[in-house]
């Protein structure tokens, strides 16, 4: 299989290690082609993203680090872009980058310039359940695949990011069940949406590295569906360390194979392929 990692976090945004330190651990690791996608800036105070004011040192970083590793490893320049109601910016044509990953990770008030965090701790998914959907987890997981559709329609990302990220406080179904009929409704309107729109969905691997789940997002389950569709599959790791560039790869292979897939899709030569797991 020909290593390829688009999903990756850095210094730049809430990883750690310097782009640099990436590089070369991809390389040691046999990687063929490394990403960069560091969170694009949102009109919030965040933790996670990047400052709009660090955007062109990350790409002038990334550029360099491009020349400097030719021949060895193809690098790119990405980011991971979020999407949420309301937003009427223009982020994902503004930036002058290879490749893009959208994501959902929160709901936004934007008129008090707060955002609601799906993707964090419990305790924060916990707030959002209650202040936005009173208590209400099946609006809460409804409202989440909406504006996954919205996104995929709106702004053609070439990647969705961690589909399924709605399921990362949900050990043991502790708020629902992945098998209820409404649920699976939506993950099949979603990946409708996907098929038509020819959007990559990632298996991403960055909620077991960090502990929260045991399995990639999507569920095989999903995986399943998506194959059904012949919609195309990357692997990455949503790195936010260096020694994560290759965490849980071949559980992700596995699940895939099985799944039925047999080919993956990676960006090298500047170019979106379909290659053998």
């Amino acid at each position: 299989m020909i290593l390829c990692n688009l999903h990756t976090h850095c210094h730049f945004c809430d990883g750690s290690g310097e782009p640099r330190e990436y590089v070369e651990a991809a390389i040691e690791k046999g990687f063929k082609v490394l990403g960069f996608s560091s969170h694009a800036p949102i009109p919030f105070e965040s933790e996670w993203n990047m400052a709009e004011s660090r955007m062109d040192d990350y790409l002038r970083t990334v550029a360099a680090l491009k020349e400097e590793y030719r021949g060895r490893i193809d690098i790119y320049t990405g980011l991971e872009i979020d999407y949420f109601e309301g937003d009427g910016r223009k982020v994902f044509i503004d930036y002058p980058v290879d490749y893009i990953i959208g994501s959902v990770h929160f709901f936004a008030d934007i008129s008090n310039r707060r955002y609601y965090s799906i993707d964090d701790t419990e305790a924060e998914f916990q707030k959002t359940l209650q202040v936005l959907f009173n208590g209400d987890i099946k609006r809460l997981v409804s409202s989440y695949y909406q504006q996954v559709a919205e996104m995929i329609k709106r702004h053609r990302p070439p990647i969705v990011g961690h589909l399924d990220v709605i399921k990362k406080n949900n050990g043991n179904g502790k708020y629902f069940s992945e098998s209820e009929t409404w649920y699976r409704e939506w993950i099949d309107g979603v990946l409708d949406v996907i098929q038509s729109h020819g959007t990559i969905v990632e298996v991403n691997t960055g909620g077991i590295s960090r502990g929260y789940i045991q399995e990639p997002y999507p569920s095989l389950w999903i995986l399943k569906r998506c194959r059904q569709r012949e919609i195309p599959v990357m692997i990455t790791s949503d790195a936010h360390n260096p020694k994560h560039l290759d965490a849980s790869f071949d559980l992700a292979r596995s699940c895939l194979k099985e799944a039925g897939f047999n080919e993956q899709c990676i960006l090298q030569a500047n170019t979106w392929k379909r290659v053998a797991l």
